[in-house]
């Protein structure tokens, strides 16, 4: 009796597992939730990993493609909102992704906040620091699918004053579009901004401008 009791519960649980399988299988899971958005902590900044962990068999930034940040201001004023557009770029590869954090140079905490201008990026958090990265969630194919290049535009507003230098970081996914990690090239890069230095203004008396007129 209790033989037959043992194999009836582990018929139950050997079914329970295929039909896990079958409907939630967990390589298919993670490749959808990449395309979607990728996961954060990818962007190559300090204590992060980058792309590669799953998009593995080719040689990071191989100097054939590229990520590029642009908009960054050589100083940025605090507490200005500037607009950045991340690109990723290689010859003969059709689907692309980024994700991108910005750090202050002092602690590596996160610097301002990052926001969506299009329904073709998302953002996230994790540990504390900000991301902004393509998507697919919004109804619109973020990853730019069968285009020969990826661009993506987006709000960065800068901390407040005394955050110092910071840098951006980006990691860059060119994807040959087959559905799976394998033939994929990623690339990463950093830009880094100082704090504009504030003006100290004298201030005007009437003393000073009736010296102006003597």
């Amino acid at each position: 009796m209790n033989r037959n009791r043992t194999l009836l519960l582990a018929g139950i649980a050997a079914g329970a597992s295929l039909g896990w399988l079958a409907f939630d299988p967990p390589a298919p899971r993670e490749a959808g939730a990449i395309s979607s958005r990728p996961p954060a902590a990818k962007t190559g900044a300090p204590g992060e990993g980058l792309c590669n962990e799953c998009h593995s068999g080719n040689a990071v930034n191989d100097g054939v493609g590229s990520v590029a940040i642009g908009g960054v201001p050589t100083a940025y004023t605090p507490s200005q909102t500037y607009s950045l557009t991340a690109t990723v770029q290689r010859s003969g590869q059709i689907r692309w992704g980024f994700e991108l954090t910005v750090l202050k140079n002092s602690d590596s905490t996160a610097a301002g906040a990052l926001a969506n201008t299009t329904l073709l990026t998302s953002t996230q958090t994790s540990l504390g620091r900000a991301y902004v990265s393509h998507t697919t969630l919004n109804g619109q194919d973020g990853t730019f699918s069968g285009s020969p290049s990826g661009a993506w535009t987006f709000d960065w507003t800068a901390p407040a004053a005394g955050a110092g230098a910071v840098t951006f970081y980006a990691a860059g996914n060119a994807a040959n579009g087959n559905g799976s990690t394998n033939g994929d090239f990623i690339y990463s890069t950093s830009v880094a901004s100082t704090e504009a230095s504030s003006t100290d203004v004298s201030p005007i008396t009437w003393g000073k401008i009736k010296l102006l007129y003597r």
